[in-house]
């Protein structure tokens, strides 16, 4: 899904789903001491997506269930926004899933409501060792394990090379470059296409992006306690190298940029051609598949002239859970540790759902890679080689986060309020949503 139609419209409903769980502490049931049984069992897994991920994920669950004869899966996908919805609605019922299929924005949320299970306690069939420690750390709240990451996935640039080799623009380099070098390339696309085509989409309504740019300027959004530690000047900055982008005239204007944000994939300026880049989380297997014509590439994000080592990091593009209220979750772990660690598993999922966490599942699926999915590959084996701690997940309360950037991101587009206004809006309100949730 493109980066701001799935903040913007996808994360408004999710999170009024979660907020319908409210303090529905729902408690964890399941202490140690729990074992395979050995009659008929029957478990749940539920996800969200469609086609691909469908057709991957009952075939895992056919060989586990083959090499588990006594126990059967009941499975059932979802779209996103209809997924949160439902799961609110499970949880709060006491019904949730055995298995749920989990993003990153609500692990914190529902962890604290003792509606997802602490995994460590079910270590004796889940094994994890196999995940690197940055990568485990990513399902963690409040110093235990509460998901386990499926995927991995870090925000770059993606680039239409068919447009760059029209125009005759070399390719910059895949191995880094600073934000002066991009201003360099998107204004000579626009100069060379005589504004047909512009140099880039614009960052600037998404937390990932904005935490890659705080820490590569020596801050961070969130830390490890759920706290706002982001400056608003930061923040300002943040906008204002955006908002010289767009006054420049390398990027589409601001309701150009508003009536693309809810655009599919195929629609979006980066597969019509015209921009020659755009900020999208390393997914670019689904714009290729959306843009045929296109030939795309990816770029790690820019970084600042004296940013310090250690600034990217690998984000989980999903994670697997169990809830806290299993009558089997001993199962439901023997469950998730044969879709994490199974050789057969690690063929039939490949990198539908993201570059995959377990490294051994990174090689297993790599001499058969080509085209888009290598060149993901590829870059998120450069990112893992330059990746410090990883970000902390969203912290309660702040799961709006990412609703809240876009709407003033766009009131600075159209001049509503200044960089500096809105970064002091953002911050005061995100602090204050989270204080609530406490």
């Amino acid at each position: 899904m493109h980066l701001r139609s799935r903040v913007i419209g996808a994360v408004a409903i999710a999170t009024a789903s979660v907020l319908a769980v409210g303090g529905c502490a729902v408690g964890n049931s399941n202490g140690g001491g729990v074992e395979l049984s050995k009659d008929p069992v029957t478990i749940s897994l539920n996800w969200w997506g469609a086609g691909a991920r469908v057709t991957a994920t009952e075939a895992a669950v056919k060989a586990f269930e083959k090499e588990h004869p006594n126990i059967t899966v009941k499975t059932q996908s979802t779209d996103w926004g209809s997924y949160w919805d439902k799961l609110a609605t499970t949880v709060a019922g006491g019904s949730a899933p055995d298995v749920m299929q989990f993003d990153q924005i609500y692990v914190a949320s529902y962890a604290q409501r003792g509606a997802i299970a602490d995994l460590g306690q079910y270590s004796k069939y889940l094994d994890t060792s196999d995940l690197t420690k940055n990568v485990r750390d990513t399902g963690q709240y409040d110093g235990k394990l509460y998901a386990v990451p499926i995927g991995l996935n870090s925000i770059g640039v993606a680039v239409n090379r068919t447009v760059l080799d029209e125009y005759g623009i070399d390719m910059p380099s895949a191995k880094g470059w600073t934000w002066d070098e991009m201003n360099t390339v998107a204004k000579e696309v626009t100069e060379k296409s005589g504004g047909k085509v512009k140099g880039l989409d614009p960052f600037g309504g998404d937390t990932p992006s904005l935490t890659l740019w705080a820490r590569q300027h020596g801050g961070a959004v969130f830390d490890d306690k759920g706290k706002v530690v982001l400056k608003p000047s930061m923040l300002a900055d943040y906008w204002q190298y955006a908002l010289d982008q767009i006054d420049a005239g390398v990027t589409p204007s601001p309701s150009q940029l508003a009536e693309g944000t809810n655009a599919a994939l195929d629609q979006s300026d980066i597969a019509t051609g015209k921009v020659a880049m755009t900020f999208i989380p390393s997914n670019l297997s689904a714009y290729q598949v959306a843009a045929p014509s296109q030939k795309l590439d990816m770029l790690p994000m820019p970084a600042a002239a004296d940013a310090k080592k250690g600034w990217q990091y690998l984000k989980s593009s999903m994670y697997w859970s169990i809830s806290s209220k299993s009558k089997h979750p001993a199962e439901a772990a023997e469950l998730i540790d044969f879709l994490t660690t199974s050789p057969k598993v690690g063929k039939i999922f490949g990198a539908e759902r993201g570059m995959p966490a377990n490294p051994a599942f990174q090689k297993q699926i790599t001499p058969d890679l080509s085209g888009s999915d290598k060149i993901v590959m590829d870059y998120v084996k450069q990112v893992t080689a330059e990746s410090g701690p990883p970000a902390p997940i969203t912290p309660v309360g702040a799961q709006d986060a990412d609703t809240l950037l876009a709407q003033i991101w766009q009131n600075v587009q159209f001049g509503k309020t200044t960089p500096k206004a809105g970064a002091e809006q953002y911050v005061t309100q995100l602090k204050k949503a989270i204080q609530d949730a406490q």
